[in-house]
């Protein structure tokens, strides 16, 4: 019986651990954080193969290495969405990064100029 009671318990932490080691990024926040991370002690190959799911070669080799050269330990999240309209105008809302009574507010608008639209294009 006592072995038993032993592997059980054994089982139920095992999967107690790797359920609390799973990475969430439920928010772009974390899903950035992780990234981060990842780029600092990953090389190209390793991070490609975390992040390129369905997005194959995503980043290239050279852009890899440029932004992890960019990297600091301080680091400042902000979150936007881009919004396109069908009359080519754009429009970045800025939304903080913790959430405030369960939702995501909106602390900004930014309208982008027509010499930056280029630079959101597909």
């Amino acid at each position: 019986m006592k072995k038993k009671n032993i592997i059980f318990i054994i089982f139920l932490v095992a999967i107690l651990l790797s359920t609390a080691c799973q990475k969430t990024n439920h928010t772009p926040m974390h899903a950035s954080m992780s990234m981060k991370a990842n780029m600092e002690h990953l090389d190209y190959e390793d991070f490609n193969d975390i992040y390129s799911k369905g997005e194959e070669n995503w980043i290239s080799k050279e852009q890899f290495y440029e932004v992890k050269g960019l990297l600091t330990s301080g680091v400042h999240h902000e979150t936007y969405e881009l919004l396109k309209f069908d009359n080519g105008e754009m429009i970045l809302v800025e939304f903080s990064t913790r959430l405030e009574g369960g939702e995501f507010k909106v602390q900004g608008l930014k309208i982008i100029p027509d010499e930056m639209k280029g630079f959101f294009e597909d």
